[in-house]
C-alpha cells in the first residue's frame, strides 16, 4: 500500500477548508426570530368575573425563519416562514398549521420591488394596526372586539381579524422609496366552495411626524355562491414628540354567502356591516408610554328583523414599559356598552372572548390585563 506524505495530506486539507469557506460565503445565513407573549386577563360581561391566562395580548406569539440570497445584478431570492403558537399551552395556532402566520418565497429586485408567492398577510390587516393607538394591544386594540353569540364568536371586522390569504401573489414597492410604499395582493380561490378570490391593496406615507395609511380588501364567495366581504381602513398618526395622536376609520361590509368561520356574516343579517372610528393618543414618559383611545362602533347591518340601534362607544386606557429594547411589560383596561342584543365583548389583543360570554340584559363588557412580551 502506497504511503501518503504528510505534505499531500496538508495540501488536501487546505483545499477542503477553502471549499467550506467559499460555500459558507455563498449560502445566505438564515435568521431565526420571534415573539413570546403571555399575560393574565380579567373580564366581565354580566356572567361574573372571569380570569384566564392568554398568549398574544400584545402581539401573537410566533417563531420564524427567513433569509435573503444575493443573485447578482441587483436581484435577490428570499423566503419567510412564520408559525404561531400559544405561549400559555404550547399548541400551534392558526388551526394547527406549521407556518400558519406566513409561508412565502419570491424575488426582490433593487429599485423594482418584491414579488412573493404563498400564504401572506393581507394589506388591509397590516394597515389597520398602523391606525390603532394600541397597535392591537390589550382591550384597547381594534381586533379585541367581537360579538359573543350564544354558540359562536362573531367578528366585527372579519377580514382584518382573519389577516392572511392562502395562495397569495403579493407585490411590495421598492424599499429604496423610503417615504412612500404600497402593496398589492391577489389570491385565487382555486374553485373552493367556501372562499373565492381575495384582493387587496395598501399605500403608506411615512415621513417626519406623519404616518398616513389607506388600504382596501375584498373576499369573494366560493364557487357557485354570491356576495363578498369588502373592507377598507384609513388614517394614521402625527407625532408631536410630547404626544402622538391617532385617527382611524375601518369599515367592513359582509354579504358573503359561503364564507364560514371567522368570515361568517352576523347572525340574523342578510348583510352585516360595521364601522369603527377611533381617536387615540400615545404619550411617552421615559421608558413608559401611556395610551388612551375612544372608538365609536356603528352597526349598519341589514337585519331581517330590526333590533334597533346597536351602536356603541368603547373607551380604553393602557400602557407599555420597556425593560429593554426587546422586552416590554404591558397593560390595559377597556369597556364598551351593549344595547338591543349587540353582545359586544372585549378580549385582549388577538385573543377574543369565547362564545356565550355576554349575559342577559345588555350588560357592559369590561376587560383588563397585564402581560409581558419578549422579541428575539
Amino acid at each position: 500500500m502506497r504511503k501518503i506524505s504528510t505534505r499531500v495530506v496538508f495540501r488536501y486539507s487546505l483545499f477542503a477548508a477553502a471549499l467550506c469557506v467559499n460555500e459558507a460565503h455563498a449560502a445566505p445565513a438564515a435568521r431565526v426570530f420571534g415573539v413570546v407573549d403571555a399575560g393574565i386577563e380579567i373580564s366581565g360581561a354580566g356572567k361574573g368575573t372571569k380570569a384566564r391566562m392568554i398568549s398574544g395580548g400584545s402581539a401573537g406569539s410566533r417563531w420564524g425563519i427567513d433569509a435573503k440570497e444575493d443573485l447578482g445584478q441587483g436581484l435577490s431570492a428570499t423566503f419567510r416562514l412564520v408559525g404561531g403558537f400559544g405561549a400559555d399551552d404550547g399548541q400551534a395556532a392558526q388551526g394547527g398549521r406549521l407556518f400558519g402566520r406566513e409561508a412565502a418565497v419570491g424575488l426582490v429586485m433593487r429599485g423594482a420591488g418584491s414579488l412573493l408567492l404563498g400564504r401572506q398577510p393581507t394589506p388591509v390587516s397590516l394597515t389597520n394596526s398602523f391606525v390603532d393607538a394600541f397597535y392591537w394591544m390589550g382591550s384597547g386594540g381594534l381586533i379585541s372586539l367581537s360579538r359573543s353569540g350564544a354558540t359562536a364568536t362573531q367578528q366585527v371586522i372579519p377580514q382584518v381579524v382573519s389577516a392572511r390569504a392562502d395562495n397569495a401573489i403579493k407585490y411590495y414597492s421598492p424599499e429604496e422609496w423610503k417615504a412612500v410604499s404600497f402593496s398589492v395582493l391577489f389570491s385565487p380561490g382555486e374553485k373552493s366552495p367556501q372562499l373565492g378570490n381575495t384582493y387587496g391593496a395598501s399605500a403608506r406615507y411615512l415621513e417626519g411626524p406623519w404616518d398616513l395609511n389607506v388600504a382596501w380588501g375584498r373576499q369573494d364567495s366560493g364557487t357557485g355562491a354570491t356576495g363578498q366581504i369588502t373592507s377598507y381602513s384609513l388614517g394614521g398618526s402625527y407625532d408631536m414628540k410630547l404626544v402622538k395622536i391617532y385617527l382611524g376609520f375601518t369599515d367592513e361590509k359582509n354579504s358573503c354567502i359561503s364564507c364560514t368561520g371567522a368570515l361568517s356574516r352576523t347572525t340574523g343579517a342578510t348583510v352585516s356591516e360595521f364601522r369603527l372610528t377611533n381617536l387615540g393618543v400615545r404619550v411617552p414618559i421615559g421608558r413608559f408610554t401611556a395610551i388612551a383611545q375612544v372608538v365609536r362602533v356603528n352597526d349598519r347591518s341589514n337585519y331581517q328583523v330590526d333590533p334597533g340601534s346597536r351602536n356603541a362607544t368603547w373607551f380604553a386606557l393602557g400602557g407599555e414599559y420597556s425593560l429593554s429594547k426587546r422586552t416590554i411589560l404591558y397593560g390595559s383596561i377597556g369597556t364598551i356598552d351593549n344595547r338591543n342584543g349587540s353582545m359586544y365583548a372585549l378580549g385582549s389583543g388577538g385573543v377574543q372572548q369565547p362564545a356565550n360570554s355576554v349575559g342577559a340584559g345588555n350588560p357592559r363588557s369590561t376587560a383588563g390585563g397585564l402581560g409581558i412580551k419578549h422579541v428575539f
